[in-house]
């Protein structure tokens, strides 16, 4: 088995660097065109099918990033391994033009373990931001004339995330935890301005990077978890490229080429989390988390919105009816969650908020219930069809190969 969990790993982590290398298209959100891009819908094990919840909720078979201490919580001698798929359609509409768009690549790669009982840790490498936006037609008026020119401007890339999280315990009902990320990414947007008798092709890649630290608490009690979540704010230093061509009949004509040039540093905001796992009856367990992030705290703005503080509540529940059973589908985990985030950007006048709906599978491989094939659908609804804005209906299927494993016992026998 554990060699069959080595070469799973492997082909497995070659597949996701080569979707990285994609360029990371995760969505295709109007609203991805601020800031630094949308935060992402896909996740690491099964939180998604549970409205993105459990910051108190245990490790057992599903690897959990949302809090570092829980990471104690992997059984001993446990190896976990996830790999994540994401694949997302959204329909805009303004009122009065729609219009479909699509996106999907593998979205995660995670391992954890906990080698003696005493404490566990854990690698990711996920998304972040997700940035995939397109303007077709744009007219724009020529400073000092009358005349106009059309471009089309689209763009792609975002904020990725390589992230170490430790967790111990220090009694029956207490555990801590650290992380520790690093961000770095790359956010490009290109744009064709068509003239009469040339095109001129402007091409912007903005780069930044940063370090974050964090720190989880996790209260053990007989009847409920409690956990508690601090994410320091992160200062994201970057620079520009730009490199601008003309066509004209055949010639291709290099007009500017600027590298490494350096542009404002962007701060994402410090981090709070509060949440409660607990069993309502004994086959069904519920979640309920409270994020708030301070971006009035950072002082920035935006040429076209506002930054201001954003609340993010989810709820998520978990039916299994007998997870050691012979029969097998008494051993699927059933779930479902709700979202709300208040967003954290206002553009004339209104907050860009969010609301999603979520069901999960979670399908046991083997008769051991270590390892899961997760399935969980979202179904969301953001921003309106008033005023300047667009209202943005997204489905997201995300798909989660969850395995665990038995690893770091010694051998009795040679």
């Amino acid at each position: 088995m554990k060699t069959i969990s080595s070469l799973l790993i492997i082909i497995s982590l070659l597949g996701f660097t080569n979707g990285y290398s994609q360029a990371n298209n995760l969505t295709g959100s109007p609203y991805s065109l601020f800031g630094l891009g949308n935060e992402g819908n896909s996740n690491v094990g099964k939180n998604t099918g549970l409205g993105k919840s459990g910051i108190a909720s245990d490790i057992e078979s599903n690897i959990n990033i949302y809090n570092s201490a829980l990471f104690a919580t992997i059984p001993k001698n446990r190896f976990l391994f996830d790999i994540g798929f994401t694949g997302e359609i959204n329909y805009i509409s303004n009122g009065k033009d729609n219009e479909y768009r699509g996106a999907g690549n593998f979205s995660s790669v995670s391992i954890a373990f906990n080698p003696n009982g005493k404490y566990g840790m854990g690698f990711t490498l996920m998304p972040a931001t997700n940035v995939g936006y397109a303007l077709i037609g744009v007219e724009t008026e020529i400073e000092g004339s009358e005349q106009s020119y059309i471009s089309n401007i689209n763009g792609l890339g975002g904020l990725n995330t390589l992230r170490f999280d430790y967790g111990r315990s220090m009694s029956e009902k207490l555990n801590i935890g650290v992380n520790l990320s690093y961000l770095f990414g790359k956010i490009e947007e290109n744009e064709m301005i068509i003239l009469s008798n040339s095109q001129l092709k402007i091409n912007k890649a903005n780069y930044y990077r940063g370090v974050q630290f964090g720190l989880g608490l996790q209260l053990r009690q007989k009847n409920y978890n409690l956990g508690f979540v601090f994410d320091s704010p992160v200062l994201l230093s970057a620079y520009k490229d730009t490199h601008t061509t003309k066509n004209s009949d055949s010639d291709v004509l290099i007009v500017d080429k600027t590298l490494n040039e350096s542009i404002d540093d962007f701060i994402l905001p410090m981090e709070l989390k509060f949440g409660i796992n607990t069993t309502v009856i004994k086959k069904l367990a519920l979640s309920l988390d409270y994020k708030r992030r301070f971006w009035d705290m950072t002082d920035q703005s935006d040429n076209i919105g506002h930054y201001t503080d954003q609340n993010v509540v989810g709820i998520g529940v978990e039916y299994v009816n007998n997870k050691n059973s012979f029969k097998y589908w008494k051993r699927i985990n059933f779930r479902a969650g709700y979202n709300f985030d208040s967003g954290y950007l206002e553009i004339d006048h209104r907050k860009i908020s969010n609301n999603s709906f979520s069901l999960g599978l979670g399908f046991p491989l083997g008769h051991n219930n270590l390892t899961h094939l997760n399935f969980s659908y979202t179904y969301g609804k953001s921003g309106t069809t008033k005023g300047i804005l667009v209202e943005q209906n997204f489905n997201t299927i995300n798909i989660n190969l969850s395995l665990s494993d038995i690893w770091f016992q010694k051998r009795k026998y040679n």
